[in-house]
């Protein structure tokens, strides 16, 4: 499967994204007038169809629309060899419906939940309108099935058996869910993209180990276990959900992920889950860079820009709402990944 072609145009994509040090500099931004100043002097195309930038949910939408275009252009070059942006494009939709599902259990305004997903071809804004003014989980599963999303069906049948499961079974559907289509996806793209998918998934068995309750007296402990991952074994998953202390259960992670970019992230110091997800955004960047330099022509580089894509508009929309709310620029510093 060649690469070439659409290499050359995502590296010409890149370009227009913005790096580290630009990012920095917004983040340093002394207020809100400053901050859009600034990003417009940077040449970030913010655009609304004549609609005024004036507070930070505005801001949210535009970066969003931004986002969405350059994941629906990359999607146009790749046209055959759509397995690497299918997979990129599960992670999303997983992270954007996850979103969503919290926003309702917490009751969050349709504002703020349009603020935490991003807009992709099978969720395109305007449906995600729709979606983020359900008042219920059960309209939300509804609105899903009827714009034929996947995860709707999932959903549905969750609630058939138990009309209110708790919020951690309707997440774990969902990443069960992805890994089946990511891997799935992957299939296509070669040992590149597989192992792609496969670190996402370790990821996403990461994040239990770190951030589940602890289990239930009898219930299983391989029972959130998600298959298609490259480093961790449903074994060793079960031992390590067992696992009580933090800090030994960080040394296995760190341990059992060397040289992989959550390895890398975990390394960094103890898991502050404020900042992981960027950390380990950044590292996977750098993976992808990497295996780019190494081998020009293959799929790393389309990959890697896709990945910095959705970098650059979660730091722009963390960068805006803390500087719009006062917050100093080192805090904003640490969920900014490598951009560039």
């Amino acid at each position: 499967m060649r690469w070439d072609d659409v290499n050359a145009r995502a590296r010409g994509l890149a370009t227009h994204l913005l790096d580290r040090d630009a990012l920095g500099a917004l983040a340093a931004a002394p207020d809100w007038p400053a901050f859009l100043g600034r990003i417009t002097s940077l040449g970030y195309p913010l655009d609304l169809g004549g609609g005024a930038i004036v507070d930070p949910p505005t801001f949210d939408r535009a970066v969003s629309l931004v986002a969405a275009a350059r994941l629906n252009l990359l999607g146009r070059w790749l046209a055959a060899r759509g397995a690497v942006l299918a997979v990129v494009l599960e992670d999303e939709e997983r992270r954007t419906v996850r979103a969503l599902l919290r926003g309702v259990a917490q009751g969050a305004s349709p504002g703020a939940r349009l603020r935490a997903v991003m807009p992709t071809p099978a969720l395109p804004i305007r449906v995600l309108e729709r979606l983020t003014r359900t008042a219920t989980v059960g309209e939300l599963v509804s609105e899903l099935v009827r714009v034929g999303h996947p995860a709707g069906r999932v959903l549905e049948d969750l609630l058939r058996q138990s009309p209110s499961p708790p919020l951690r079974s309707l997440e774990w559907a969902l990443a069960r869910l992805f890994s089946q289509r990511a891997v799935r996806a992957a299939r296509a793209g070669g040992p590149v993209v597989r192992r792609y998918a496969a670190e996402l998934v370790d990821q996403e068995n990461v994040w239990t180990l770190l951030l589940a309750a602890p289990l239930e007296e009898k219930a299983p402990a391989d029972q959130e276990f998600l298959p298609g991952g490259a480093r961790l074994t449903r074994e060793e998953f079960s031992t390590l959900r067992a696992e009580r202390d933090p800090e030994r259960l960080a040394s296995a992670l760190r341990t059992r992920f060397e040289g992989t970019a959550l390895g890398a992230a975990l390394e960094q110091g103890a898991p502050d889950l404020s900042s992981l997800e960027a950390r380990v955004a950044a590292a996977r960047i750098g993976w992808l860079r990497g295996l780019a330099r190494r081998d020009p022509l293959g799929p790393a580089v389309v990959l890697a820009v896709l990945e910095r894509i959705r970098a650059e508009a979660r730091a722009l929309r963390a960068i805006a709402w803390g500087v719009a709310f006062g917050a100093p620029a080192p805090a904003l510093a640490s969920l900014m990944p490598e951009a560039a």
